[in-house]
């Protein structure tokens, strides 16, 4: 199946939630996600790494949130702007699949 298209809008300073709804799929047990944000897609170092995410079962849909501290969210440089992906792993066999995919802006924060 093909990862959903999905843009992020990053506000730097701020606690970073995104929810990414999985349709028609059960994540819910044997996956561990990891979604990264880089420049581009050759960019060899993300600029963000989301390890924290919350896994909940919604009808026939996963929904998959994915949280970011302020703390690091003040540290990215902003304006800026790429390409992310979230990826899920079965524990099980070690397989991936993408699940979603798109383009992220980082807006600045003005209060410091």
């Amino acid at each position: 199946m093909t990862a959903i298209q999905q843009d992020v809008i990053i506000e730097q300073g701020a606690t970073f939630q995104q929810l990414w709804e999985l349709q028609n799929k059960d994540l819910t047990s044997g996956y561990t996600f990891l979604a990264k944000f880089r420049a581009s897609h050759t960019a060899a170092a993300a600029v963000l790494t989301v390890t924290s995410f919350t896994v909940v079962k919604s009808g026939s849909h996963t929904h998959v949130t994915g949280t970011v501290s302020a703390l690091v969210t003040a540290a990215l440089d902003a304006p800026a702007n790429g390409v992310y992906d979230l990826e899920a792993t079965k524990t099980a066999d070690g397989s991936v699949t993408r699940e979603a995919e798109g383009s992220f802006y980082i807006t600045p924060e003005s209060t410091k």
